[in-house]
């Protein structure tokens, strides 16, 4: 069973995905063969950092609702787990516990 604080945390997160769902749609952005900037998908409700993302490498963050994109540093090991290491970004996994919340705020998942 999740945690407040582990609750709080993934809802924070699914805030910053929403956001980057939102602004994938934006007609300023470009072919999917650049680098764009996405917001830092962390737990930490005041970031403002950003991360350099091609549309595919997002794709594979978006392909499983667990996975968020953040800022290397800006991971929680005691809720989540660092799975991919990439240069200025990473991609973490949430806990088992909170797969639940992050699936039910996915703007992708079927309700």
């Amino acid at each position: 069973m999740a945690t407040e604080r582990e609750k709080r945390i993934a809802l924070n997160e699914a805030m910053f995905r929403q956001a980057n769902e939102r602004a994938k749609d934006w007609e300023e952005r470009h072919s999917e063969d650049e680098v764009e900037l996405y917001f830092c998908e962390c737990g930490k409700p005041d970031c403002h950092e950003k991360v350099n993302l091609r549309e595919a490498d997002y794709e594979r963050v978006r392909s499983d609702s667990r996975r968020f994109v953040v800022v290397p540093s800006h991971e929680m090991p005691d809720v989540e787990t660092v799975i991919e290491q990439n240069d200025g970004w990473a991609i973490i996994e949430k806990a088992p516990e909170v797969t639940p919340i992050v699936e039910a705020l996915d703007p992708r998942s079927e309700r």
